[in-house]
């Protein structure tokens, strides 16, 4: 064992779980409402301009889910890694794993930024989305995947300090890019101040400039709080085995987010097959409902860290303590929450469009998935802890069988009995997601009796 100061994994293992799932949590969750309150300013910019405008924008979001889907997989990567590192207290193991996070980061958001830009056309194509809708879609898609390493090193750098306990900086650049976001979006798309305004293509170009101010502001934090430790060039030189593991743990991270990804193509596709109004609905009610969804993503980051602390620490006794403690964390909110989307849900709604058909069917979809908010709680809570004990691919087959397999069959089959046709697609997603809680309940039971085997512990 490397030697070390103890003390930060000292406080992640010893501190009473409860404190330390809202002090890890709550950060997130803060400054993930920033970030979905910056896709809403996006969409009601682009709902101002015109539905195509505001259809374009959703049409965009499943191939901007490759951006995404890798940040998110070398998120967890590095987080699985340094926290395991950390709660065995390699300090050595640590320094080195988080200079190997940034290389991997940087030739992962390098391919991937190439591949998006050259596919996003066909992929488009591919959702049936044509005419003007398919000319503003492709032209911001491609604008964002400029910015991919910034998505992506961002996202790394919040991994390192959220292994270390440290979550506010990411709360902070969420707030700011908030800010700025509603500041550039009406100046570059409206124009103003000598800018001549720039339309549609201002809701991208605005992007990639706050990105890449959040990523430097993220570099200066990860190194004020030693979360970020350069001691010797050489570190930034590829070590074949560290990236290994990185692909072997962030590969079905990205995996997974890729089937939330194809998920949204399927939903999209359903939509626009209906209307482009039902299209434009479904991105407005996807927005509001990511706002119901930030404490699943909060909890998310807590169950991951604490999650690989254990593992490293091998405190297989505080693993249940963590999952009890993030789901009670999750149905208070839900309780809190969802009432006031479903209740509200033509007031949410109106915000982003008045055009009578979008409002109808959005109010619709919002009351349904409300009725599975508290399903996404419990699924990406256990998805997290078992990437946390570095059993990732689950989250892969889960997301495969939630997104695709169970909307593609069931979808179909409600729309041809049920009238309008699109509640077969929300009805579809309601029954994909609480059949998918099952199945992931019955395996991490599975892999927590295994770890007691495997540690010899006995059952409580």
């Amino acid at each position: 064992m490397d030697s070390s100061s103890p003390s930060k994994s000292t406080y992640l293992l010893e501190t009473p779980i409860p404190q330390l799932v809202r002090s890890l949590s709550i950060p997130v969750m803060v400054g993930m409402f920033f970030q979905t309150m910056y896709n809403v300013v996006d969409t009601w910019t682009a709902g101002k301009l015109s539905i195509e405008a505001l259809a374009g924008l959703t049409a965009s979001f499943p191939v901007f889910f490759l951006v995404i889907a890798v940040a998110h997989g070398c998120q967890a990567a590095t987080n699985a890694l340094v926290s395991q590192a950390l709660g065995a207290e390699q300090e050595k193991t640590v320094c080195r794993l988080s200079m190997q996070a940034l290389v991997f980061a940087a030739w992962m958001s390098v391919l991937i930024g190439i591949i998006g830009y050259v596919v996003a056309p066909d992929i488009l194509r591919w959702m049936h989305v044509t005419g003007e809708t398919l000319q503003l879609s492709v032209s911001y898609i491609r604008t964002l995947f400029w910015a991919t390493p910034f998505f992506v090193f961002a996202s790394t750098l919040h991994a390192m300090m959220s292994a270390h306990g440290e979550t506010r900086p990411f709360r902070n650049s969420l707030i700011a890019g908030f800010v700025l976001n509603i500041l550039f979006d009406l100046w570059f798309v409206f124009g103003g101040a000598g800018l001549p305004p720039m339309g549609f293509a201002g809701i991208a170009r605005a992007t990639v400039l706050i990105q890449g101010l959040v990523m430097v502001y993220m570099i200066l934090k990860a190194v004020q709080h030693q979360a970020l430790h350069v001691r010797s060039i050489r570190d930034f030189i590829p070590d074949l085995k560290i990236q290994f593991q990185y692909l072997m743990l962030g590969f079905p991270a990205f995996l997974n987010l890729l089937t939330i990804a194809a998920g949204i193509f399927v939903y999209n596709s359903f939509a626009a097959n209906v209307s482009t109004e039902v299209l434009a609905a479904f991105g407005v009610a996807m927005r509001i409902e990511q706002i119901a969804l930030l404490p699943a993503i909060g909890l998310n980051t807590a169950a991951m860290t604490l999650a690989g602390h254990c593992l490293g620490a091998k405190r297989l006794d505080r693993l249940r303590e963590i999952l009890f403690a993030c789901l009670r964390f999750g149905l208070w909110i839900f309780f809190l929450g969802a009432p006031l989307v479903a209740l509200f849900a033509r007031f949410w709604i109106t915000r982003f469009n008045q055009d009578p058909a979008v409002v109808e069917s959005g109010v619709v979809l919002l009351r349904i998935s409300m009725l599975t908010f508290y399903a996404y709680v419990i699924v990406f809570v256990l998805t997290s802890m078992l990437q946390g004990l570095q059993k990732p691919f689950f989250a892969v087959w889960m997301g495969l069988y939630r997104q695709i397999a169970a909307p593609l069959f069931l979808i179909p089959l409600l729309m041809h009995h049920l009238t309008p046709p699109e509640l077969g697609i929300w009805w579809g997603a309601f029954f994909s997601v609480w059949s998918g809680v099952i199945l992931t309940i019955v395996y991490s039971l599975w892999v927590y009796k295994k770890l007691q085997k495997k540690w010899n512990f006995d059952s409580p």
